[in-house]
């Protein structure tokens, strides 16, 4: 037999063993230990005694000693045939126990357990109600439909006429001078008003009355269709004939230009030392605001370039802003002539044109 052969029987059968005693065993438990419930231990009472204070004095006093033993004198001992017992004289009977000390307070019993606070839960919401059902409504009794008649024929529409074409408008001629109307001569009236073909001739004053009335009219209408002409109005800020002072945008007078440069030269200063000034001349030109305060200066052509003269330029710039010299002496309405002035500084003098 191979060796591998017996190994593997061997193992087979140690495995087998070793099954059948732990199911041995399992069993076992399983009878020995049933699924029984424990009965809980009972409760032991305890009994409580309680002792007066009397009684726990008495308790504290020391009991008597025992009176010690009496020495009886033995008499002789004979010698008889059998030998005497001599009776001992019995002893007191030992004195009570002491009483066991009282307990603290003959213990008190245990305080009782507090009730556990009830929560007081909140109450539920009322239910609500439900409504009633509606009550049924009553089906509606079907409304009979009456018969439809029969719808009756339709009458033929008369043929509408035309309308009549509207008379043409008449232009309204242009109004011409109304000649007076020459008195013709005064006619024969006839002897009869006139036959069935020829209407009588009405009397000439009617008619010429009548013509009158016509071009009247007409001229009136035509009055009505015309849009309005505008006039022409005179140009504003003109000078007014016949005299008067000078209003708006007309030419400043000799008298304003002599005021307006007498005030710049309060604030003209330029340097007299500086040699070749007296031939020297710039022109500005000047924007003032509603209060005749000079706002912009600028130059009545190129600025110049020359040192001198542009020094000079500098200074009488500053001569028309300085706050000294404003606002212009002229009335607000004229104002607006300062646009068409010129200013021209000199070292020697300051003028207008």
């Amino acid at each position: 037999m191979p060796l591998g052969t017996t190994e593997e029987g061997r193992f087979r059968l140690w495995v087998g063993a070793s099954l059948a005693l732990h199911l041995a065993l399992l069993g076992l438990a399983l009878v020995q230990f049933d699924s029984r419930r424990l009965e809980e231990p009972r409760e032991t009472a305890i009994a409580v005694e309680l002792i007066a204070p009397a009684q726990v004095a008495q308790g504290d006093e020391p009991a008597p000693s025992p009176a010690p033993p009496q020495n009886v004198p033995q008499p002789p001992t004979p010698e008889p045939p059998a030998p005497e017992v001599t009776q001992a004289t019995p002893s007191p009977p030992p004195p009570p126990p002491p009483p066991p000390p009282a307990p603290a307070a003959s213990a008190a019993p245990p305080a009782p357990t507090p009730p556990a606070p009830t929560v007081m839960l909140p109450a539920p919401p009322p239910p609500t109600p439900t409504p009633p059902a509606p009550a049924a409504t009553p089906p509606t009794p079907a409304t009979p439909t009456p018969p439809t008649p029969a719808p009756a024929p339709t009458p033929p529409r008369p043929a509408t006429p035309p309308p009549p074409p509207a008379a043409a408008r008449p232009t309204p001629a242009p109004p011409l001078p109304t000649p007076p109307p020459p008195t013709p001569p005064p006619p024969q009236p006839a002897q009869t008003p006139g036959t069935g073909r020829t209407p009588p001739v009405a009397r000439p004053e009617e008619r010429s009355q009548s013509v009158l009335n016509t071009l009247e009219r007409l001229r009136q209408q035509q009055q009505q269709q015309e849009p309005p002409r505008a006039r022409p109005s005179p140009p504003q800020g003109a000078p007014q004939r016949g005299g008067g002072a000078p209003t708006g945008s007309a030419p400043l007078t000799a008298g304003e230009r002599t005021g307006i440069a007498d005030r710049i030269a309060e604030c003209w200063v330029v340097d007299a030392g500086a040699p070749n000034l007296r031939d020297i001349i710039v022109e500005l030109r000047v924007q003032v605001d509603a209060q005749g305060i000079v706002r912009v200066v600028t130059p009545n052509g190129a600025v110049p370039s020359d040192p001198r003269a542009r020094m000079v330029f500098e200074a009488a710039r500053r001569a028309l802003l300085d706050p000294r010299c404003n606002p212009m002496p002229l009335p607000p309405d004229r104002l607006a002539a300062l646009r068409d002035a010129v200013f021209r500084f000199n070292p020697r003098d300051v003028g207008m044109r």
